[in-house]
Formats: C-alpha cells, sequence, structure tokens
C-alpha cells in the first residue's frame, strides 16, 4: 500500500499537470460580440475564441445571426465576456454541453456577472485573458459579482431563432442600472461584461485535496 507521502506527491503531480477538465461543445452568439475563456481562476485563464469584430456576420447580415460552436476542455469556470454597439438591442445566449452529460444554458442558474465600465464597440478585439483574470481577480476581491438579467428564450425578438441553439436558452444581460429590460433599448450598460459560471469539474487544487483526503482515511484504517 502507498504510503501517505507518495500519496500526497501524487496528488501534487495532479495539481500541477492541472488534469480536472471536462470536454464542452458550446455554441454562443452575442448582440454584439462576445469572447469566450475557461479556467480556475484568475492566473489560470485562457481565451478559447470569440465572434466577428465587425458589424458584419460571416455567414449571415449581423454579427449575431449565426452562432459560433467551439469544442475545448474546460477547468472550473466557463467566462464570457460581452459587449454591444449601444443600439436597438445587447444580449448574449448560448449552451455548454459537457461531457459529464449536463448541459449550462445562458439561462442556468449560477451565472454570475460584473461590470467592467469599458466601452467597447464594433471593431474592438477581443479581451486578452491577462485582462479577463485581472478583472476576475478584483470581482473576487471586492465581491463584485452580481446576478445577470435573464430574458425571453430563443426565438424572441428581435433576434429570431439562432440555429444550433437549445430553445431552453435565454437571452442575459448584466443589468447594473436595474432596469426593467435591459435587453432591449440600446445605451451603454458599463460593458464590456463578464459572465461566468462553475462547470461542476473540481479545479486541480480542489483534485488534490480530495485525493490527500482518501490517503489520509487509508492511513486511519490501516
Amino acid at each position: 500500500m502507498r504510503s501517505i507521502k507518495s500519496l500526497v506527491a501524487f496528488a501534487g503531480m495532479g495539481l500541477a499537470a492541472g488534469v480536472a477538465s471536462a470536454g464542452v461543445t458550446a455554441t454562443i452568439t452575442a448582440d454584439n460580440h462576445y469572447a469566450l475563456y475557461t479556467g480556475n481562476g484568475p492566473g489560470t485563464i485562457s481565451l478559447i475564441g470569440g465572434n466577428e469584430l465587425g458589424a458584419g456576420g460571416s455567414p449571415g447580415t449581423y454579427n449575431w445571426s449565426k452562432a459560433e460552436s467551439w469544442k475545448f476542455d474546460a477547468g472550473a469556470y466557463i467566462y464570457v465576456a460581452a459587449w454591444s454597439d449601444d443600439a436597438v438591442a445587447q444580449g448574449w445566449l448560448g449552451q455548454f454541453v459537457l461531457d459529464t452529460n449536463s448541459t449550462l444554458f445562458s439561462s442556468s442558474k449560477g451565472w454570475e456577472y460584473m461590470a467592467t465600465s469599458l466601452n467597447l464597440g464594433d471593431g474592438d478585439p477581443w479581451p486578452s485573458a491577462g485582462d479577463i483574470s485581472d478583472w476576475v481577480a478584483l470581482a473576487d476581491q471586492k465581491s463584485l459579482w452580481a446576478a445577470p438579467f435573464v430574458g425571453g428564450s430563443n426565438g424572441v425578438a428581435p433576434w429570431g431563432n439562432i440555429a444550433g441553439i437549445s430553445g431552453n436558452a435565454a437571452w442575459t444581460w448584466g443589468n447594473p442600472d436595474n432596469r426593467a429590460d435591459p435587453l432591449h433599448g440600446g445605451a451603454t450598460h458599463e460593458e464590456y461584461q463578464i459572465f461566468r459560471i462553475p462547470t461542476g469539474v473540481p479545479s486541480p487544487g480542489g483534485a488534490a485535496l480530495a485525493l490527500l483526503a482518501g490517503a489520509m482515511i487509508v492511513k486511519r484504517r490501516r
């Protein structure tokens, strides 16, 4: 039987390797722009990708007309940065199918957001992973996270049905001004905004601690 010391070393190897992850297929769009990230918290966040930087779609009339799909290994959190052109309407819509046989929607409980007060628009690049990491660290430290506004499901005006996304998903947006409906009537909403949700996948540190706890039980039973 392995000693406690060897089990602790093995747990440390898991922590260093970052073995805790889940395969995800994400399908997402935004009016007007989004970028997708994953990680276990500040300092571990990586950029997955985003939609068009301009106003037009490729394909599709608008940048939100056709959702993009992404496959990646997710850590403890999925992050979405989103911003609008400050006109007509704004929001993002998506679903995240995990290989743990669970699906997260933009309307799922557990999402929280923070408003950066930085106004991005058409043509601005996706925020870097480092920028997102800094904002997440600040939001954690200052307790800036809040529950987002969840609106109508996929199919509602002015967007209509977005192919590839379930009707269980709903358009969502941050609401720092406490409006009755922040999705309609374009105006700056302290954008860009950062959204996050836990995936249910333990962080590497959590996995290592769980293994260590198991090792302690083995020790006591000997």
